[in-house]
């Protein structure tokens, strides 16, 4: 029988809740740091910091910058089934301050994508999610504020309809720009808590000259962040998309390469249950495991296949691990005792 979220408005977690939750998750920062730095390929006494759930690997849309648009994402394509879903949230939810519901495919067409976050949110997890906004219509974002989610990327690149059209192939711009709009509306109308709302556009070469014009526009009431997204390669695996690169961006030496903090402060798992060093490895060509065959997450992410990885960054012995072994973005950041980042690099 299925564990389902109790349908209608969610009540999020109190406030005492919440406090409890940010201090837990403080306190084990300088423990995941000690394991980082002295290189321990299982990560004891903590769990992850992040947790990202692929609830769909389906998208209805073929973005140049991203592997599933170009259709080189080559695995099976499918929704989360949602015993699968609260089998994860059960485990992590005591341990993790928030999960991240995206990581390939476009979240809003799972048929379930309000119930997970309510569930999620009663579990006393934090939700947040990154949609394309093309299916972002009155009655979906009605279901997304009704839900409880905690914050919410609304993304479009440019401000131009051929910039947008020409990156967000299948879409229309004036079609998701008026999504855009209407969902802000509506969360500044929304009786009770709302998302934090961030509206976001990739800073690459297409669409260099419309970020400070993006800033402008999108800098208003309703919008929490203007998010311009560092440029991702992906781990340098695909051709299309290094194209899209602006060529004035410094890339680091290899040289001084240091083991990637993802490995020992996230936690990625694939729809079907496979967990991965990140979301770089969208094809799961070195899955560490699967959370239904082994027993649960901590197992996977802890797990020898894990476990194994982890000594390959620490001797820089990443060729037969193609995720990693041309990948620039493990720069990104540095853990430091108390803090540590998402899917984002440090301002400098």
């Amino acid at each position: 029988m299925e564990k389902i979220a109790e349908v209608g408005t969610a009540r999020p977690p109190s406030a005492l809740r919440r406090l409890r939750k940010r201090l837990q998750s403080t306190l084990k920062m300088p423990t995941l740091f000690r394991n980082w730095k002295q290189g321990n390929t299982i990560v004891e006494g903590a769990y992850p910091d992040r947790l990202y759930i692929e609830i769909t690997n389906v998208c209805n849309l073929d973005c140049v910058m991203c592997p599933t648009g170009l259709h080189v994402l080559d695995r099976s394509k499918g929704h989360m089934k949602w015993e699968l879903f609260t089998m994860v949230i059960d485990e992590m939810a005591p341990h993790v301050k928030t999960t991240t519901l995206h990581i390939w495919g476009e979240p809003t067409l799972h048929p379930r994508l309000a119930e997970m976050i309510r569930y999620a949110r009663a579990a006393g997890i934090e939700v947040t999610t990154s949609t394309n906004a093309t299916l972002l219509t009155e009655a979906k974002a009605k279901e997304i504020l009704d839900s409880g989610l905690s914050e919410i990327y609304l993304c479009l690149d440019g401000m131009k309809p051929e910039t947008y059209e020409a990156i967000r192939k299948k879409a229309d711009f004036a079609v998701t720009k008026a999504n855009i709009e209407r969902f802000i509306a509506m969360k500044e109308a929304y009786p009770g808590p709302v998302p934090k709302v961030n509206v976001q556009i990739i800073e690459m070469a297409p669409t260099k000259e419309e970020v400070q014009e993006f800033r402008q526009y999108w800098t208003r009431p309703g919008v929490d962040s203007v998010n311009v997204k560092v440029f991702d390669s992906w781990g340098n695996q695909v051709k299309e998309i290094n194209r899209l690169r602006d060529p004035e961006t410094e890339l680091p030496s290899l040289k001084n390469r240091y083991h990637c903090p993802l490995l020992w402060y996230h936690c990625h798992v694939y729809f079907d249950g496979t967990v991965t060093c990140c979301d770089r490895d969208f094809g799961a060509k070195y899955p560490l495991g699967n959370v239904r065959e082994s027993g649960g997450v901590m197992k996977v992410w802890n797990g020898p296949r894990m476990q194994e990885l982890r000594r390959k960054h620490l001797a820089r012995d990443l060729k037969d691990v193609p995720p990693c072994r041309a990948c620039t973005e493990w720069s990104w950041w540095k853990p430091r005792p108390f803090s540590a980042r998402g899917n984002s690099p440090e301002a400098h």
